[in-house]
Formats: C-alpha cells, structure tokens, sequence
C-alpha cells in the first residue's frame, strides 16, 4: 500500500466528514457553547452513569435471554439426537444387515453362474 495514497485519503476524509458536520449541525457553535456552559458537569455525568447502567442492564437482560434460548436449543438438540438413537439407528443397523444380505447373494449368484459357464 502506498503510504502517500494513504495520507491523501485521510487528509481527504478529514476534510469532508469536518465540513459535513459543520454543514448538518442543527444550531450555530455559540449556543451550542451557551448549552454546554448551562449544565452542571455533575448533573450531565449523574444522567450519563444513570443511562449507562441502564444500558448495562439491557445488556444482561439480552445476554440472559440468549443464554437461555441457546440452552434451550441444547435441550432440543439432546432430545432429537436420543430420539435419533433410539428410533432411526436400529432402522440404519436393519438397512445395513439387509444390504449385507444383498450383496452375499449377489456375491453367490455370480459364483454359480460363473461355475455353471465353466
């Protein structure tokens, strides 16, 4: 990677994302300064903590909740795969005796026909 197309191409988003900002903003930069200058930083990070433990919260809550549908798809998962055992795989060991059974006779017909063509 070229180091100067790298620079070239920040420079570049720097300069666009900057004024963009200035053109979107909803209020000129002096009231934006005359709100900042009305809060009390104590009262802005009381509200911050408060949103940010809620947030933490609602975080917990969603990890629970996924913690507990992926331990129900476990369950699921074990009950299916003891069903399987229990239903399918003595059908897959009657389908294996009867393929075997197959193949012997085949393997007995072609002897006899062998021997006869002899």
């Amino acid at each position: 990677m070229d180091s100067k197309s790298l620079f070239s191409g920040l420079f570049l988003g720097i300069v666009l994302g900057g004024g963009s900002a200035l053109l979107s903003t909803p209020i000129s930069g002096q009231e934006t300064r005359s709100m900042m200058k009305q809060y009390d930083l104590k009262t802005l990070n009381k509200k911050l903590s408060r949103k940010g433990k809620s947030a933490v919260q609602e975080w917990q809550e969603a990890a629970t909740e996924g913690f507990e549908a992926v331990d129900g798809l476990t369950q699921e998962m074990k009950k299916t795969y003891s069903r399987y055992k229990d239903e399918v795989e003595p059908e897959v060991e009657a389908i294996q005796q009867q393929v075997k059974e197959i193949s012997d006779s085949i393997s007995e017909l072609n002897e006899r026909i062998r021997k006869e063509s002899e």
